[in-house]
């Protein structure tokens, strides 16, 4: 049986009642964290349903619940979870349109930048390494502009100088004192890479003249969600909300591609589909370059985009781009410190107080830089970002093609499902793209009309 539970209650349906369910897979969207696509439904006028729903339609009642917690049954099996609210209520019932909140996860946080953010303060550490920050050298001789400034030899953070200090926050760090902030967590495979340990927010802030961090500017100007799909761009990341546990699971698309593939369907497809080729067949990966770091103009090769190249599998393909905010600096050959050359914010310099742009640098022993010893943040060179994070993505991209299908799954299918999970069908593996289905009552098998995409 069809079953809308509203705050935990079971509503009274309207006999022969559907409700479309649709849902998108994350891994192949770079732009935006997609959730299911907003469907409405109506419920109708019972003495059970004003109590549930507050007996909003009584012009004496106020507002009591502006979203409702929402969860959807077939044959007892969960098959989506999010919030309602209500569109308008008449004499005959409720309209209500559901959600799965993605647009405002992080509350009253959500479209606020970090910078604005007030994440406390900390103290001056006598030590270059925290939990929350540290002080890695960097070459950066135009910190001061053209200013003299006694001490300042043109490393950032160099060790026994008292200026030119500038913290730089973990990135771990942050998630973990924002998913405070806002109730959520994040967890996932990512925090088990080195690389997560490592990456660390470049800035330009320093503490010159100043008794304390202040977190909140040494962070960029973006948004939590920002950050988010930025970082999904570099690293190629896949992104799972939970909105009823409040989990934000992260994890690399690649490893989801070249994971074994568990669910046969074979049985469950209908025969007929539509076969698409795919013509957006390559990549091109790049970032945004910082205009104000000198020694960024023209583009160094190590930073400038990465196109796939074209072979006899994708000839006359098109290119994906794929564009992150976030960028990185240049590497010092000889010292290994990272490498820029950018004003700096500080009393003691009158030529700029430009923040620059997003980027994110590794920590690597009191240094800084876009190269450790098995990462790197440039799309050229050893352990590039191509290499480490995208072959993947670039093979499925290169090979596959878009059938469109109907699929007859049971409800237990819907309810387990995951967009981590790739389905074979006479014998050919796919991601599933999208998924599509009418509920109705006493369904055992629900015809539903996904997407897949050859792997």
């Amino acid at each position: 049986m069809l079953d809308i539970r509203i705050e935990g209650h079971s509503v009274e349906l309207t006999p022969g009642m559907a409700l479309t369910l649709e849902k998108f897979n994350p891994l192949l969207d770079f732009t935006t964290i997609q959730g299911a696509r907003v469907y409405g439904f109506n419920l109708p006028d019972t003495p059970k349903n004003r109590r549930i729903m507050g007996h909003f339609y009584n012009p004496q009642t106020g507002y009591k619940n502006r979203r409702y917690t929402c969860e959807k049954y077939v044959d007892s099996q969960l098959i989506e979870r999010g919030s309602v609210k209500i569109y308008e209520t008449t004499s005959a019932g409720w309209s209500l349109y559901f959600i799965q909140n993605l647009g405002e996860i992080f509350g009253d946080l959500q479209t606020i930048n970090l910078s604005e953010i007030d994440f406390g303060t900390l103290p001056i550490p006598a030590t270059r390494l925290t939990e929350a920050v540290c002080f890695p050298a960097i070459h950066n001789a135009g910190f001061y502009g053209n200013q003299a400034v006694e001490g300042f030899s043109g490393v950032v953070n160099q060790v026994d100088s008292s200026v030119a200090r500038v913290p730089m926050v973990f990135l771990n760090w942050l998630l973990d004192q924002f998913g405070q902030l806002v109730g959520w967590r994040f967890d996932g495979e990512y925090f088990q890479d080195p690389i997560a340990a490592q990456l660390i927010l470049a800035n330009l802030f320093s503490l010159d003249e100043l008794s304390e961090i202040k977190v909140q500017n040494h962070l960029p100007e973006m948004t939590m969600g920002g950050l988010l799909i930025e970082l999904r761009k570099l690293l190629n990341l896949y992104l799972d909300f939970d909105v009823r546990r409040q989990i934000c699971g992260i994890s690399f698309a690649d490893d989801i591609l070249k994971a074994p593939t568990l669910l046969d369907w074979t049985a469950k497809a209908n025969l007929v589909h539509t076969k698409i080729p795919e013509s957006v067949n390559r990549l091109e990966l790049s970032y945004e370059i910082d205009s104000n770091d000198a020694l960024l103009k023209p583009i160094p090769m190590a930073m400038d985009k990465y196109i796939t190249a074209e072979t006899a599998v994708n000839e006359g393909g098109s290119t994906l781009p794929i564009k992150s905010r976030f960028s990185t600096c240049l590497v010092d050959p000889e010292s290994g410190l990272a490498l820029t050359s950018q004003a700096g914010i500080s009393p003691r310099n009158k030529d700029s107080q430009a923040k620059g742009t997003p980027k994110l640098l590794l920590w690597d022993g009191d240094k800084a830089t876009a190269v450790s010893s098995d990462n790197s943040l440039f799309w050229h060179g050893p352990n590039s970002l191509p290499a480490r994070r995208w072959s993947q993505f670039e093979r499925f991209k290169a090979n596959t093609f878009l059938l469109r299908k109907v699929l007859y799954l049971s409800p237990a299918d819907l309810a387990t499902f995951s967009f981590k999970n790739k389905v074979h069908i006479k014998g050919v593996n796919y991601l599933v793209g999208s998924m599509k289905a009418t509920l109705t009552a006493d369904q055992k098998i629900v015809p539903v009309e996904v997407e897949l995409w050859k792997v």
